[in-house]
């Protein structure tokens, strides 16, 4: 990498307000990653791993983001967005003090887990837009794309971390102790973002409901192509593509014949591979335009396949290395094309769109493929989804063709 390179990779680090943000939110997100290993583990135990269970929880986890992220969108671009981030971490800190609770006093079942991770995702669906919009805010607008990059490196990184932290916690303290340690970690991250200051410029107009504030977003989103289609290749690649996450613990023991708790070895390969997806992405010298989202997302597709039908556990890894490169480089490129479409007053409801087609819309999918694959296998049910995303990848280029975006010819600033 030229020194040229390393600079406009990590010029948002030079600013110290997105270095409290990125160092609450790595923090933050490995413990994330911690409670959501737990949840799988504990749902996988006393229900004896079951693919459909699986993606019932993935569904309680994830569905939340698309009934409340258009609330959380307008909430992003009309409260201080430094103080919805700490509400929300006191909140949940209180929800995983609860799982802690639950599964050491032996009490925990699938109705209570549901819930509280039902729970987990209505907090997660107001951290998205408002975390997503603070980071934009937080480094001038000739540094946003490596804003996003590096928010996207730090959020990765907590992909590898987390599990990798994840399997002696679980190990030693059972899954209760990963909700304790998840509990203390959203107690740190709102005392890191307690310093934080950023440059908002919020809607001040008092005489707008909700619901109108939502389709003055929307509006937005439609006035702005091409957000509207890098929109609608998101919410295709959720359904068909992200959701395969939840079957990973079937895939590590019914397909790779190892111990359920392994999985935890492909979510961090794929994140190692997000990590390099990310880092590269914030190398460009111009924002990204649809259709290098598009191509990365024939690469994710063709990565999935092999992932599908091999038999070898470490070339499975590698596939997931690929899975995750591709995977993060396209949310990556999309979120910053999004980002440099958006006025600021506007950028809460952009990206709550983003959040509502990605996190939110991944329950549909997970609860579909659990269904696929307790009805056959888990390989196929993920093929099929992979097929789905590949075939809309193609023809969508075959449409576009070559002709850049008006956004991808914008040079950074």
């Amino acid at each position: 990498m030229s020194p040229s390179a390393r600079s406009q990779a990590f010029r948002a680090l030079r600013h110290r307000q997105f270095r409290l943000l990125f160092g609450s939110s790595l923090f933050g997100d490995a413990g994330y990653w911690i409670s959501f290993i737990g949840l799988q583990a504990e749902m996988a135990e006393i229900t004896h791993k079951s693919a459909g269970w699986l993606g019932v929880l993935y569904f309680a986890n994830f569905i939340p983001m698309l009934l409340f992220a258009p609330v959380a969108g307008v909430a992003a671009d009309r409260f201080d967005r430094r103080r919805i981030l700490i509400t929300v971490r006191l909140v949940v800190a209180g929800i995983g003090a609860t799982l802690a609770a639950l599964i050491l006093t032996g009490r925990s079942s699938p109705a209570p887990l549901l819930a509280l991770a039902a729970c987990l995702g209505t907090m997660y669906a107001f951290i998205g837009p408002a975390q997503s919009a603070a980071i934009a805010n937080s480094v001038p607008d000739a540094d946003l794309l490596s804003a996003v990059s590096m928010a996207a490196v730090g959020n990765n990184l907590s992909r590898v971390a987390g599990p990798a932290l994840a399997a002696p916690i679980l190990a030693f303290g059972g899954n209760g102790g990963a909700f304790v340690v998840y509990a203390a970690t959203c107690l740190i991250v709102a005392l890191l973002l307690v310093p934080v200051r950023l440059r908002t410029h919020l809607e001040v107009h008092d005489d707008q409901s909700t619901w109108s504030r939502w389709v003055d977003g929307l509006r937005h989103a439609r006035d702005r192509p091409p957000a509207l289609a890098a929109l609608l290749t998101m919410l295709v690649f959720s359904v068909f593509g992200g959701a395969q996450a939840a079957l990973y613990p079937v895939f590590a023991n019914d397909v790779f014949h190892r111990p359920t708790r392994d999985f935890t070895m492909i979510v961090m390969a794929s994140g190692i591979g997000a990590v390099l997806g990310a880092v590269g992405n914030s190398l460009r010298g111009r924002v990204p335009g649809l259709r290098s989202g598009l191509v990365l997302l024939v690469g994710f597709s063709l990565a999935t396949l092999g992932f599908v039908t091999t038999r070898q556990w470490w070339l499975g890894l590698t596939c997931a290395v690929a899975i995750g490169f591709f995977y993060f480089s396209m949310t990556t490129a999309l979120n910053t094309l999004l980002q440099h479409l958006s006025d600021d007053a506007k950028r809460g409801r952009m990206m709550s769109l983003f959040v509502v087609t990605w996190g939110g819309i991944i329950p549909v999918g997970a609860l579909a493929m659990g269904a696929v694959a307790s009805a056959t296998s888990a390989p196929l049910a993920v093929g099929v989804g992979a097929c789905v995303c590949l075939t809309y990848a193609a023809a969508q280029l075959a449409r576009t063709g070559f002709r850049p975006t008006q956004a991808s010819m914008a040079p950074l600033r």
